[in-house]
């Protein structure tokens, strides 16, 4: 006979992750899956994380700092947190659309191609928010 669980382990959500947009947005089975499927990087300000026409390998999603996004060397927006970076190249088997690099010291959870499929499958509200997020922009271009 197997044992009953009274007690079950709920890992904590990590404070940067709880004060992001996302906490507003996703509920907390979602950020704590964000939390267990990625790999936390800190990034100096003048880092890329992504560049332009390069294969896309991984996403990140911003906890905290800013990004800056260039096309053909001229920026075209700014990325803050609670957004994701690199997904449409993952979606899309696509090369990367665009070059992103930070603007000031920044946290990123990470996500390998496997992870960041697996993270939609758990996290239908995120799936939700970063496929309707990818579409508007590959339509906007």
């Amino acid at each position: 006979m197997k044992p009953s669980t009274i007690f079950r382990r709920i890992d904590p959500i990590p404070a940067e992750l709880l004060a992001s947009p996302l906490a507003a947005s996703i509920p907390s089975a979602e950020l704590r899956s964000i939390a267990r499927r990625g790999t936390t990087v800190s990034l100096a300000a003048g880092r890329e994380i992504t560049r332009e026409a390069e294969i896309g390998r991984e996403c990140v999603i911003v906890v905290t700092g800013s990004f800056a996004v260039e096309r053909d060397g001229v920026e075209v927006a700014v990325i803050k947190p609670g957004a994701v970076v690199g997904e449409i190249a993952l979606l899309t088997n696509q090369p990367r659309n665009a070059t992103v690099t930070a603007r000031e010291d920044s946290l990123v959870y990470a996500f390998n191609r496997a992870e960041f499929f697996s993270l939609l499958d758990a996290c239908p509200k995120l799936a939700t928010m970063i496929y309707s997020e990818a579409v508007q922009r590959s339509l906007a271009g």
